[in-house]
């Protein structure tokens, strides 16, 4: 692989005396969907919110397109082309849909960039323009999710962390929020990062993967090798 946009080296986080994250690296190239799969606690979430910098990492670094990004507030890391749709995906259920999208775009200051932005995700999300007006509580689950994502894409990132998306989700919604992942990067070149503990459903999206065990790497290989191999699935993922 050439050189990866986003990098993380050697990652460890820690709850007290638990390494939640311990020695990760993954590397992610340009225009890739990634997927980050394992059970609950095997510390995906928190391998994300380190990423972002929401947690401190106690040791490791995390690069984008060759800038060390660890110690950068978790604010600033928008500004440098990441953004995080956080598990439940977040948005501000008393505001409207347009208010939420806009709320994604604040930090530039290009009122037609933003005016761009708006229009493009209006474009990419059929359903929120047909409910921009109304408050985002009336949304469905996977209406919310489109719209935790459009927020998200109002700063145009490079790098999508994208943190358990089918959460919730009926079946025939969780196809159909995949589908867009994979038309997002067909259409823009984004970059994703996705944790899914549904890996079935991650795999028939991602290019490659890497499994977590108590916050450690147990495989990564690229998703049809991860679905072709029986034992590995049987033992780190439930299917």
């Amino acid at each position: 692989m050439s050189k990866p946009l986003l990098r993380v080296e050697d990652l460890v986080t820690s709850y007290g005396a638990v390494r939640a994250v311990d020695s990760v690296t993954v590397d992610v190239a340009e225009g890739e969907i990634h997927a980050i799969l394992g059970a609950n606690g095997a510390g995906k979430t928190t391998l994300l919110r380190t990423i972002s910098g929401l947690l401190s990492a106690d040791s490791g670094r995390v690069w984008l397109d060759g800038k060390d990004l660890t110690r950068t507030p978790a604010e600033q890391h928008v500004h440098h082309g990441l953004a995080h749709v956080p598990e439940g995906g977040g948005v501000i259920v008393e505001l409207t849909v347009e208010e939420n999208l806009r709320l994604g775009g604040l930090w530039k200051r290009d009122r037609a960039e933003r005016s761009a932005a708006l229009t493009e995700m209006f474009d990419l999300f059929p359903p929120l323009w047909e409910r921009r007006s109304r408050p985002a509580s009336t949304l469905s689950g996977g209406e919310r999710q489109m719209l935790a994502i459009g927020r998200a894409l109002m700063a145009r990132p490079r790098v999508l962390l994208l943190d358990e998306p089918s959460l919730g989700l009926a079946p025939l919604v969780t196809q159909r929020i995949m589908r867009l992942l994979r038309d997002l990067r067909e259409r823009t070149g984004l970059t994703v990062v996705l944790v899914e503990q549904n890996a079935q459903s991650a795999l028939s999206v991602a290019d490659r993967g890497l499994v977590l065990w108590l916050g450690r790497v147990v495989a990564r290989d690229t998703s049809e090798q991860l679905l072709a191999d029986d034992q590995m699935r049987h033992a780190y993922l439930g299917f």
